[in-house]
């Protein structure tokens, strides 16, 4: 049986569709959602499905949907605090009650979706929180894959999703900072697959991969191609990331999915490029390139945004 925690995610939901199409794979897909009120958007996917309820921060719920599990599939993670629920309550501690958990259960392996360039000894809490986790996780002595991946993207992600929802504002689309970032986008379904071909794989045991697209683009130029798919006209202004930092900072506070938030804000100004990509040579995908997989931000529209950023409705 294979356990996945973060089931109801973007990558989860993508994951566990991928696991469904192939035959290959466990019997029955155990997916660890927080609340019940999930269950049914579960058991839609099929009977080969098993909804359990389940919280990282609560070891006591780990044990029982550990029961029977020989795989972990890892993605429960926050990518911003708010109130109880913080990244180093979910990611850190999150994760080390996973791979306890795991290891009171006997799993036999454990794959984890992570950011790349997680690392504890970073200053962005995404990366250090989820670095702490990987650190833990590699030395508990218990056969894991980590995947690292740049920013991902597909039809209802939240970060090309908001840089559209941001263009349709006219006349003008802010750049944070000179734009020159490099980033290696990956698709949510590429992503998907590499992690498919994780299980039963020897190759992977006990590794840490980078898993990105194939191309290296700027934030600006992701920019540039989110509003040409929009067909949209826009002046684009650079901003200080000093002076986006404070009204970010104010949405953070007042808003309940703000469209930007902090530790997003920060590491927009940092490479996040791979340095020995394994999503084709080890994984055997094509990376889909991020102009060709982007046509669903031409739903997306202003109203949609402000309806999420106020907690009204989501992405997916």
């Amino acid at each position: 049986m294979i356990l996945i925690t973060g089931a109801n995610g973007y990558v989860g939901t993508h994951v566990m569709k991928t696991l469904l199409a192939n035959g290959g794979v466990e019997p029955t897909i155990r997916a660890m959602v927080r609340s019940q009120t999930r269950f049914e958007k579960i058991r839609r996917l099929g009977s080969r499905v098993e909804p359990v309820q389940g919280d990282v921060t609560d070891p006591a719920s780990l044990d029982a949907a550990m029961q029977g599990v020989q795989t972990v599939i890892h993605l429960a993670a926050v990518n911003r605090d708010r109130g109880a629920v913080t990244m180093e309550r979910v990611n850190a501690q999150g994760a080390i009650n996973v791979v306890d958990a795991a290891k009171r259960a006997g799993v036999k392996h454990i794959i984890t979706v992570v950011g790349l360039g997680a690392d504890a000894s970073r200053p962005y809490p995404l990366a250090h929180t989820q670095g702490v986790g990987v650190d833990y996780l590699m030395a508990s002595g218990i056969p894991y894959t980590v995947l690292e991946a740049s920013v991902i993207f597909g039809e209802g992600d939240e970060f090309i999703n908001t840089l559209a929802g941001l263009a349709r504002i006219p006349p003008i689309m802010i750049v944070p900072g000179d734009g020159k970032s490099r980033f290696q986008p990956i698709a949510v379904q590429d992503v998907a697959t590499c992690v498919m071909r994780s299980l039963d794989n020897p190759q992977v045991i006990n590794a840490r991969l980078q898993i990105c697209g194939g191309e290296v683009i700027t934030l600006e130029h992701i920019i540039d191609a989110v509003i040409a798919e929009l067909g949209v006209k826009r002046v684009k202004l650079h901003m200080p990331v000093g002076l986006l930092r404070i009204a970010v900072g104010v949405m953070d506070k007042v808003l309940p999915k703000p469209p930007v938030t902090p530790s997003l804000l920060a590491q927009l100004g940092v490479d996040n490029v791979a340095t020995n990509n394994a999503t084709e040579k080890v994984f055997g995908v094509q990376p889909i390139r991020l102009r060709e997989g982007i046509g669903y931000v031409r739903a997306m529209t202003l109203g949609f945004l402000i309806k999420r950023s106020l907690g009204r409705a989501e992405y997916r």
